[in-house]
């Protein structure tokens, strides 16, 4: 029997293809061999096998659970081996979709044997990814307690209360999910919406589909529609891969039966969704085995601006070929005699805004005057106009109070009050809208410390837009954080400090993948702006440059030119 009280550790294996020939001590090897073998499916070729371990005989109550943990990389025959770990009525009872518990790679996991009954294990969680692939990053290192029931069972430990979902280290996460988006329909049926998901690499194709089936999840559950109905069975539906990559779908009969309307729009998410699954090179639809393509005039994927302006001496001028010594073009004629900030203009319409000169009004007016210029008081500590593609020129205030103002191209009639509670008593910083015009990114304070958020615009099928979902927490490596701006569909472009040096650092950060540091700017750098559609970044500093990224470093451009954006 093992003394009450004795401590094992855990470290976490790089790869957890670690044997569990364990010693005395209860400590794991760091490092091990991984297996890696060809698998069946048409998404999961490059999937590396890691191999888990079933329990050694005679094994101590501290080697099973650390057994038991290094066994969340095994999910064949639905965690067949983790299961070994467990009594005969666990193994039946055990959620392992529960979730995945994230630990980096670097750190300890205590692992103490209470009693005879009952094991502690302690773990430095650094995210956690739950049933729905949602995965929620911390920031930093949180403690997880977990106690776990054990029993002899045949003369052997087992794990009679094992904790619902799995542990993976961070880079076994990396080695064994894949990032997927799904896709979903804004209120207007013209944009495809991304909701960003993690799933096993070996059957991320299926998972991908139901999770589409099952529909959206925070923030996007009130903001978004779908076409897909329910029991769809998408992710038994049959599947098949040529060499070439391509994926061949057949779609389900609740799919192809839907009228033609539903039918489009459905297969436009499915296509989409597929589509972003890695290592595929292509996506066909098939109806009875015959190809079925979405209409090309359907709902798309909305990606950001990429034609350059920014405010001049005077007016809004084009940053396009600043540097072939061409006078910059006067982009707004209404606004070409008086001096602007922050302009904006909008990829769907002649609409186009910008801050009167002592930025107490937004101005709203259009490149070809389409639109009656009007100016709009809505007082002090204005931020930039963000523009939409439903008419909307978004107006915030440093100071939310639970609302921001929403202006109609129309008239003052139609403008919006949009809802959002979750600020109220907070301070926002920056605010910007993607191409979507149904995520917010918001950056805001109610302490001092800036804190970014993922929420959504909640429309009516006319566009109006009536509130901003609670919002989702998106960790950031930065601090001071000061601007966030959208970059492309799935990254964002920060300014902040260094956490390390405090100095003035810009960063494209990935909401699902790993993004790039910039080139570290001058001190002054006070606005960033950028787009991955032509991969682009600019800058200007509170003394009056205008910068852009060239290569590894920042570019001065000659030209008098501030608050740079793209439509």
């Amino acid at each position: 029997m093992h003394e009450i009280g004795r401590r094992g550790v855990l470290r976490g294996a790089g790869l957890l293809g670690t044997a569990l020939a364990l010693g005395a001590c209860a400590r794991i090897p760091t490092s091990g061999d991984v297996h890696r073998e060809s698998l069946s499916g048409a998404a999961a070729s490059d999937v590396p096998y890691v191999q888990p371990q079933p329990p050694a005989d005679g094994a101590s109550p501290e080697q099973i659970v650390s057994g038991f943990v290094l066994a969340g990389v095994g999910p064949e025959d639905d965690f067949g081996v983790a299961r070994q770990y467990l009594t005969s009525s666990a193994r039946a009872s055990w959620d392992p979709a529960a979730g995945v518990t994230l630990y980096s790679a670097g750190t300890e996991l205590a692992i103490t044997v209470e009693n005879r009954s009952s094991v502690h294990l302690s773990v430095q969680a650094v995210g956690h990814v739950d049933r729905a692939g949602v995965r929620t990053l911390y920031g930093g290192a949180s403690a997880r307690e977990v106690g776990l029931g054990v029993v002899q069972e045949d003369g052997q430990w087992r794990i009679s209360d094992p904790p619902a979902g799995i542990f993976l280290s961070d880079s076994a996460f990396s080695l064994l999910f894949r990032a997927v988006r799904l896709y979903f329909l804004d209120p207007r049926q013209i944009h495809l919406v991304p909701d960003p998901r993690w799933f096993f690499a070996r059957d991320v194709t299926a998972s991908a589909l139901s999770a589409l089936e099952s529909g959206p999840t925070a923030p996007f559950t009130k903001a978004v529609r779908t076409a897909i109905p329910e029991s769809a069975h998408l992710g038994s539906a049959p599947v098949s891969a040529g060499g070439d990559g391509v994926l061949q779908l057949e779609l389900p009969g609740t799919i192809t039966s839907l009228g033609a309307d539903a039918r489009d729009l459905a297969t436009a998410q499915i296509q989409a969704t597929l589509r972003s699954v890695p290592a595929l090179s292509d996506v066909k639809l098939l109806r009875e085995g015959k190809t079925l393509e979405p209409p090309a005039d359907g709902p798309s994927r909305a990606l950001p601006g990429h034609r350059p302006i920014a405010a001049g001496a005077l007016g809004v001028v084009s940053l396009a070929d600043v540097g072939a010594g061409a006078k910059a073009e006067q982009m707004i004629p209404a606004l070409a005699k008086e001096t602007v900030h922050a302009p904006a203009m909008s990829q769907a319409s002649p609409l186009a805004a910008a801050l009167r000169k002592d930025r107490s009004a937004v101005v709203l007016c259009s490149s070809d005057g389409s639109v009656p210029r009007r100016e709009v008081a809505v007082g002090p500590d204005l931020l930039p106009p963000r523009i939409d593609d439903a008419g909307f020129v978004w107006a915030p205030t440093r100071a939310a109070s639970g609302a921001l103002l929403a202006l109609s191209s129309r008239s003052t009639q139609d403008d919006a009050k949009v809802d959002a509670t979750w600020l109220d008593g907070r301070r926002l910083l920056s605010f910007d809208l993607a191409a979507d015009a149904t995520r917010a990114l918001v950056l805001s304070s109610d302490d001092g410390t800036p804190r970014l958020d993922l929420s959504a615009v909640v429309r009516d099928e006319h566009g109006v837009p009536r509130a901003l979902t609670e919002p989702v927490q998106l960790p950031t490596s930065l601090t001071s954080l000061r601007m966030a701006t959208w970059y492309d569909e799935s990254t964002v472009l920060l300014l902040g400090e260094d956490a390390e040096s405090a100095a003035p650092r810009a960063q494209i950060m990935g909401l699902q993948e790993d993004g790039d540091r910039l080139p570290a700017p001058p001190t002054t750098v006070d606005w960033v702006a950028g787009t991955g559609v032509t991969v682009a970044v600019w800058a200007t500093t509170s003394d009056g440059r205008l910068l852009r990224v060239e290569g590894s470093s920042w570019g001065d451009v000659d030209m008098e030119a501030r608050d740079p954006s793209f439509y």
